[in-house]
């Protein structure tokens, strides 16, 4: 379901090199679509929905060169909930047909929808998810998750990475 809605927006080949900063996830009935909601030179709002579920995502495009961004990455002592390999990413993005070279890097960003979809796995129960992305998560990063009342944090090595929240 995350990956037919994934390939409806990766359709959108003029945003490849946008970042996904904020998604959002809702179970319901709607018009099967993709569509660009609006747009600015730097911000973009796109919409796909199939009839039973909708993704609205705000993608921006970065201001600087996003691999010298990554830096390196501190190991922690917290629980680790998840750690995406880069092959799972580079096979995810090939399903889905995702063309930013985000993903394609020596240490791949794991990208935003298969967050969502590990997420919605873990969650089945859920009607909506709204994801704000704060840092960049890459393969072979480990994730702990925090889950308090419906606040979700994906955290690495104590540092934020995304918050959400869960209806």
């Amino acid at each position: 379901m995350i990956r037919e809605l994934a390939k409806k927006l990766s359709a959108f080949d003029e945003f490849v090199d946008f970042v996904i900063i904020e998604l959002q996830f809702r179970r319901g009935i709607f018009d099967a679509s993709a569509e660009v909601v609006k747009e600015h030179s730097s911000m973009v709002l796109l919409r796909a929905s199939s009839l039973e579920v909708e993704l609205v995502v705000k993608i921006i495009r970065p201001r600087k060169e996003i691999a010298s961004a990554l830096g390196c990455r501190i190991q922690s002592s917290e629980k680790v909930w998840r750690v995406f390999t880069a092959s799972e990413v580079l096979n995810f993005v090939a399903a889905i047909g995702d063309k930013n070279p985000i993903h394609q890097l020596k240490s791949p960003i794991v990208p935003a929808f298969l967050i969502l979809e590990t997420i919605c796995a873990e969650f089945v129960d859920c009607q909506s998810i709204k994801l704000k992305f704060k840092n960049f998560i890459t393969a072979g990063e480990p994730l702990s998750l925090h889950v308090d009342n419906n606040r979700l944090e994906i955290t690495s090595a104590g540092v934020k990475k995304v918050s959400g929240e869960l209806s």
